[in-house]
């Protein structure tokens, strides 16, 4: 347990305090007397003394304790002055024994300066008094004269006072050291925690003293700057400034200064410091000059971040073209830019501040004018007022200016609510657009968007837009409404022989000649390429005669560059009935006409029929339905025999494609065949029948490998043959597959090999160079050029069947027949014959040395179950 030193130069002691050690002083010296008397007299105590002499060991015991254990041992008033009255009667009990020779005034004055310390004043005070008349009484009775007894009173009395005084004194000067001692922990503890850092400097600004913010401002550490006098560095651009403050403050008494300046930190970059100095020299406690350090970096760097900030909305504001401003609730203009300034005549935004619309207006406008100034504030301002009571903006605002100068401009304003951090509305903030060149682009972009750019007249797009108008208006008012739909006949043609320009020259002239026949009421777009479209309000009747009047002036001859050609137009006419529920319905009537008068000779008129848009209908509908037809497996493969004529074997099949449609049942090739190479869906059909036909063959050949040689024919359209990847797939099917090439035949007609026949030789010749047998289908119903017939690399010739069914019976069906197969002899062809029906066509191509047919008199097309039959059999086909 810890003690109370005896002695600490550091502590202030209390008069409690001192009275401890005082006390056990007392006691012991009094025992120490008493037994000193006792032993050189030999005096023997009677039992009164001996109780006085015990209650005395007993108070030194006591008093030993409470000074060694004065947390536990605290004695209140009651029990020191308990334990004075106790020690006063020992003191007192000792000298009435007859052997004592001792006076009790000494010990009762000493006791008189012990107590006081730890009693209260008042309690000290009836102490002293108490002591100071048993002393008296003490003396009266062992006969001391009265002369001698007053000093002992005064001195019982002065020393008892001088104790109460000290024990004052001392309580008061702890109390003070106290406090002091807390203001400097307080201090410290400030000093410690606060992010300023302090510093007390001599004249010689040599520092003193700094708290450890200094560390964490300047790097340094306030030892440092103590023990190396360490100054740091200020800023050049700052040092003369600063310098000149600092002077000032110590040449001036009881001065402040303010400085902020950059500061070179330990680290050795430069921060921003703002420094309050005192000049408290003044003042014997500091003696020097008092400084206040703050590290303002980041404020200086956010300060620059928000001037820099504030010169970029700025700069943004006024070099927006757009108007931009903002007022309070009162209407005051609060912010602006260049834009709205210059609108307006002013040249800052200082001169516009605090004015309102109305005064803005009414000095901007002319004087005639001031109804229209009063108009448009009010408009202005009941405009705002509606955005600050609900809180909402106002967008999409178009309207002309009002300046005599911009009456025919277009603007266009969004106005949002200003609020502040809180949410409170502050005012409104107004954004106006110039959208006159928008407008103005926007119409010639609009205009470009329904109109063609080649002949200026409406295009497409607009047609749409202005027949669903027109049908709508027809149906109103209960009157005719007729499309005519005009293609140029033969159009290709001219841009292949003369050129695009030469063909838009043309569009040009033949839109004009139109435009030139009908009336101003009648509506004329160009439709797409070489289409027109004229929606009239005329009956068909009508509508026939300016039909006509279309055909006269577009077949009259155009003259460019001294080159002459004429034109032809069909045209298609449909009137507006009930059915027709959108424009394209229209449309389609009357291109549907159209087609028809193409198909009956072209340069022609044709009204719609019904049938012609069954047709159509159906054909889009299969169109659809082929699609899909090989994904959910509804196309199938057929064998039809090719058989020697001279002797009836089957030396191979043609393979044809049948469609199974679970929606129009079974389709001749004839119907889908077209649809697919419109669409192009012959590409991926083609290649799929190729690879399942070579993929039957190469079962057939491998479960009979006496017909290793039998050969299947498959047709391929000029669509497949153009199609870049056509040769590699191929040649990865015969690779798949393992056939012999020359088992494999590609069937392409006359009329599709004469279409591009440079092309379609190029590509043969690659196919001829896998070792594949190359067939010219339906031969003599097309126009061959022999020049290009023989470099056609081909192995077969096959004769269509118109020519076939005429042997026998017409003799120029023979006489076409016997010219084939001398052409085909010469170009050492192998022939084939198609439409082999009775035994006299048998007899007649022998004679003429053809060497195989197909037809029904060998058999119609095979499944694959039945082909193979023949095959595992055999079979031959005998003549009768």
């Amino acid at each position: 347990m810890k003690k109370t030193p005896y002695f600490c130069a550091n502590e202030v002691f209390t008069g409690s305090e001192i009275f401890r050690v005082a006390s056990i002083l007392l006691y012991a010296t009094l025992l120490f007397h008493v037994s000193l008397l006792i032993y050189t007299k030999s005096l023997a105590l009677s039992a009164l003394g001996l109780g006085a002499l015990v209650f005395l060991i007993l108070l030194l015991i006591y008093a030993i304790a409470r000074n060694a254990w004065p947390n536990q041992i605290r004695p209140n008033q009651a029990a020191l002055f308990v334990e004075m009255i106790l020690a006063t009667g020992c003191v007192v009990l000792l000298p009435l024994h007859d052997q004592m020779p001792t006076l009790p005034m000494p010990w009762l004055i000493a006791i008189a300066g012990a107590f006081p310390l730890a009693l209260s004043l008042r309690t000290s005070a009836i102490a002293i008094t108490l002591l100071t008349i048993i002393g008296y009484a003490i003396s009266s009775h062992l006969g001391v004269a009265p002369g001698d007894r007053l000093p002992d009173v005064f001195a019982t009395l002065c020393v008892g006072a001088l104790s109460t005084v000290l024990s004052q004194t001392l309580a008061i000067n702890r109390a003070a050291v106290q406090q002091a001692r807390t203001n400097e922990r307080r201090f410290t503890a400030i000093a410690r925690v606060t992010r300023h850092a302090f510093v007390i400097t001599d004249q010689s600004y040599e520092i003193q003293y700094a708290n450890p913010a200094l560390q964490e401002v300047i790097g340094y550490s306030p030892e440092e700057m103590i023990v190396h006098k360490i100054k740091p560095e200020v800023h050049p651009d700052d040092v003369l400034v600063h310098k000149e403050k600092l002077r000032f403050l110590r040449d001036t008494p009881h001065s402040t200064i303010f400085s902020c300046h950059r500061s070179r930190h330990k680290n050795g970059h430069w921060i921003w410091l703002e420094t309050h100095g005192h000049n408290m020299m003044h003042d014997p406690s500091i003696d020097g000059l008092v400084f206040s350090l703050e590290d303002i970096t980041l404020r200086k760097n956010a300060e620059s971040q928000l001037y820099e900030e504030t010169a970029l909305l700025r700069a943004v504001l006024d070099h927006n073209p757009a108007m931009i401003y903002a007022k309070d609730t009162k209407g005051h203009f609060t912010i602006s830019n260049l834009s709205f300034q210059k609108l307006f005549g002013y040249s800052n935004e200082e001169e516009l501040r605090g004015k309102t619309a109305y005064e803005l207006l009414s000095n901007a406008i002319e004087i005639a004018s001031q109804e229209v100034a009063n108009s448009v504030a009010k408009r202005i301002e009941s405009q705002d007022r509606y955005i600050m009571d609900t809180g909402e903006p106002l967008l999409n605002l178009q309207g002309k200016g009002f300046f005599h100068h911009d009456i025919d401009r277009w603007y266009y304003t969004n106005k949002y609510p200003l609020r502040d951090a809180q949410g409170k509305m502050i005012g409104v903030l107004g954004i106006t657009q110039d959208t006159t060149d928008r407008r103005e682009y926007e119409s010639r972009i609009e205009y470009q968007a329904m109109h063609d750019s080649l002949t200026g007249l409406p295009n497409r797009r607009l047609l749409v837009k202005h027949l669903a108008a027109a049908m709508q208006e027809s149906r109103q008012q209960k009157s005719g409404l007729t499309l005519l739909f005009c293609d140029l006949d033969f159009f290709k043609s001219v841009n292949d022989t003369h050129g695009h320009d030469f063909g838009d020259k043309c569009l040009i002239e033949t839109s004009k000649r139109i435009l030139t026949v009908l009336s101003s009421q009648d509506f004329v777009a160009r439709f797409g390429g070489n289409e027109f479209v004229i929606l009239t309000n005329a009956t068909l009747a009508q509508a026939t005669v300016k039909a006509d009047a279309i055909m006269q002036s577009v077949s009259q001859p155009l003259v460019f560059n001294d080159v002459v050609v004429k034109l032809e137009a069909s045209i298609g006419i449909a009137q507006l009935n009930t059915e027709h529920r959108t424009p394209a319905e229209l449309i389609q009537d009357a291109d549907a006409a159209m087609y028809q008068a193409k198909e009956r000779g072209r340069n022609r008129i044709e009204f719609y029929d019904a049938g012609l848009q069954s047709k159509s209908s159906r054909e889009a509908r299969m169109d659809v339905a082929l699609r899909f037809a090989l994904e959910r497996n509804e196309l199938s493969l057929t064998y039809q025999p090719k058989v020697s004529l001279a002797d009836g074997n089957v030396t191979g099949f043609e393979v044809l494609l049948r469609w199974n449609s679970p929606e129009y049942g079974l389709i001749s090739p004839t119907e889908f065949i077209p649809i697919a190479e419109r669409s192009g869906l012959v590409v991926p059909i083609g290649m799929w029948a190729l690879e399942q036909a070579c993929r039957q063959l190469a079962e057939w050949h491998a479960r009979y490998p006496s017909h290793a040689t039998m050969s299947v024919a498959v047709n391929v359209s000029m669509r497949q043959l153009m199609h870049a990847p056509f040769l590699t797939e191929v040649r990865r099917i015969l690779d798949e597959t393992n056939i012999l090439p020359q088992t494999l035949e590609l069937e392409l007609t006359e009329t599709s090999a004469m279409a591009n026949p440079l092309q379609t030789i190029e590509n043969l010749t690659m196919l001829k160079k896998l070792g594949l047998s190359l067939a010219l289908d339906d031969f003599g119903t097309g126009y061959s050029s022999l020049a290009y017939l023989q470099k056609l690399p081909l192995d077969v010739v096959k004769i269509d069947q118109t020519f076939v069914r005429g042997l026998g019976t017409n003799s120029s069906d023979m006489e076409i027949m016997r010219l084939i197969m001398v052409l085909a002899q010469t170009l050492k062809l192998r022939t084939v014959a198609e439409g082999v029906e009775t035994q006299q066509h048998i007899d007649e191509l022998k004679r003429m040395g053809c060497d195989m047919g197909q037809g029904f008199i060998f058999a119609a097309a095979l499944t694959a179950e039945e082909a193979e039959k023949l095959i595992r059999t055999s079979h031959r086909f005998l003549a009768e």
